[in-house]
């Protein structure tokens, strides 16, 4: 049977413990997550603020593979969205992100114009301050399905700056537990992701190690030597940094040889306990704990200083798996996240994420990955 990689994701948390701080490349480059904060239309703000993810690169340029949004005026799922960027003078830059629908809509602009500040206010924190750019947007070309901007009258923007990972570790496990639309490891896995520096600005490069060995329906799913699991590679021309979104490949292969990947969609986020929360973008972890992401304006100042505290970091991060290929491939499963920080895991059944904190797998072309699952 055929397994298309986009059912995945058991929600995991997980720590992120950096060697070293990631804020010496040159103004602007590096990750930045791009949030509307006025000018969206009302189709746009009943669901969640126009946004887009994005990792610019020196020279002007950005990571087209590391862009994406969840703007209502983006309707091409290809990898269409090109970034650029140009100093104007100071603090002062100016970002375009040029969006190609490739027929199925028309294409246009956001020209994005603000300021530097790596001591912006975080709203709701109680003294918090981040790298960030703040400014005005505008639309250029039609881009009524999501906005009201025009170059006369522009929105607000707030672009969220996050360290770059080319160094230390994330430590946590995934989850044995299987939701009704996707089936997840026969048992819990301790896992830990060693980073070390990309062969290209956006991508990421490191090592996954699992303990124990994950079984899938009492298959063993990876290759090991002395019982212990062969650890798997990150695949950087696959794997990336972008904005709030951690997007990674890991290559190993099963027991019999056959190539499987271990695909892990995560986002850096905030974490709150509340009895009744009111954000749906957020991602439940356990019946009174939340997630959200890690930036302003996607966060959740109502939640007090804990929906807010993490933006810019990457100190906790939000994951779903799945696998593909090899005699596991299709195991994942949602709603199962569990909550690790320099402790035991816990695990907790819950809701599944907002789905558009979701990314699914495709290729540098935009192609869905999908692999012929072993029988």
């Amino acid at each position: 049977m055929n397994f298309k990689a986009g059912i995945i994701g058991l929600l995991v948390l997980i720590s992120f413990y950096p060697t070293a701080a990631r804020a010496t490349d040159p103004i602007p480059v590096g990750r930045w997550e791009i949030v509307h904060t006025t000018g969206d239309n009302t189709a746009q703000t009943n669901l969640w603020p126009g946004n887009f993810s994005t990792f610019l690169r020196p020279g002007g340029t950005g990571y087209t593979y590391g862009t994406f949004s969840d703007s209502l005026c983006v309707i091409s799922v290809d990898n269409n969205l090109v970034p650029s960027w140009t100093a104007l003078g100071g603090n002062t830059f100016q970002i375009t992100i040029a969006v190609n629908n490739l027929g199925q809509g028309p294409n246009f602009s956001f020209i994005y114009t603000g300021v530097f500040s790596a001591t912006t206010p975080v709203p709701g924190s109680g003294g918090v301050s981040i790298p960030a750019i703040s400014g005005t947007y505008y639309a250029v070309g039609d881009a009524s399905a999501c906005s009201i901007t025009t170059i006369d009258s522009p929105g607000n923007f707030v672009a969220t700056f996050l360290p770059t990972i080319s160094d230390g570790s994330t430590a946590g496990s995934l989850d044995a537990y299987s939701a009704d639309n996707g089936s997840a490891f026969d048992s819990t896995v301790n896992t830990t992701i060693t980073f070390s520096t990309p062969p290209a600005l956006g991508q990421l490069a490191g090592t996954v190690a699992l303990s124990p060995d994950p079984t899938f329906h009492l298959n063993a799913c990876f290759a090991s030597t002395g019982g212990v699991t062969i650890p798997l590679t990150l695949n950087s021309s696959k794997s990336l940094q972008s904005g709030i979104f951690e997007y990674m490949f890991a290559d190993g292969f099963d027991p019999s040889g056959i190539p499987t990947t271990l695909f892990l969609n995560s986002f850096s986020a905030n974490l709150y306990v509340t009895s009744r929360n009111t954000d749906p973008s957020a991602a439940q972890i356990t019946s009174t704990e939340w997630a959200v992401s890690a930036a302003i304006g996607e966060d959740n100042p109502s939640a007090g200083p804990t929906g807010v505290n993490s933006d810019g970091t990457n100190s906790t991060m939000v994951m779903f798996y799945g696998v593909i290929g090899g005699v596991c491939g299709g195991a994942g499963g949602v709603d199962a996240p569990f909550h690790f920080l320099s402790g035991k895991p816990v695990s907790h059944p819950s809701k599944p994420i907002s789905h558009h904190r979701f990314r699914e797998p495709r290729d540098q072309s935009g192609q869905k990955y999908e692999q012929d699952r072993q029988q």
